[in-house]
């Protein structure tokens, strides 16, 4: 009697110790996957943020010289590169139009690229130098 309940016990151990093993393994991939989502959404919110400070830093180069332009800079964010793009509205002369791309990743991931746009007139009178937002018109 005492070797059956030895083989019985070792069969218990043995079940629970692989009903552990899988819990641990669903838990694993579930930890694994939400870190990987997170790790997404962080590139996401960091290529807005990107794209964003490309347009602010095409409206403080506009308050220096009013002029169109295009450069690229990936000394904003690591693993990140912002394309920047300045042009005079057709309608206005004293518009500009400005478009930030932002492209966030490292080489061997896929990048997440977010765009940014705004509409700047520049003003100068009095020796004040202005730069305000304009709606676009629908």
């Amino acid at each position: 009697m005492k070797a059956k309940r030895k083989g019985v016990a070792l069969i218990t151990a043995i079940v629970v110790m692989a009903a552990l093993a899988i819990l641990m393994t669903v838990v694993t991939v579930q930890v694994v996957a939400q870190r990987n989502l997170l790790r997404q959404r962080e590139r996401q919110l960091q290529a807005d943020w990107l794209a964003r400070a490309g347009v602010e830093r095409a409206a403080a180069r506009l308050l220096d010289s009013p002029q169109e332009f295009s450069e690229e800079n990936r000394d904003l964010a690591p693993a990140g590169k912002v394309t920047i793009e300045v042009k005079k509205a057709a309608a206005d002369k004293d518009v500009y139009v400005v478009n930030a791309e932002a492209e966030v990743g490292l080489p061997d991931e896929k990048a997440v690229i977010r765009t940014a746009t705004g509409r700047f007139r520049r003003t100068a009178t009095g020796g004040v130098i202005r730069l305000d937002a304009v709606r676009e018109k629908n």
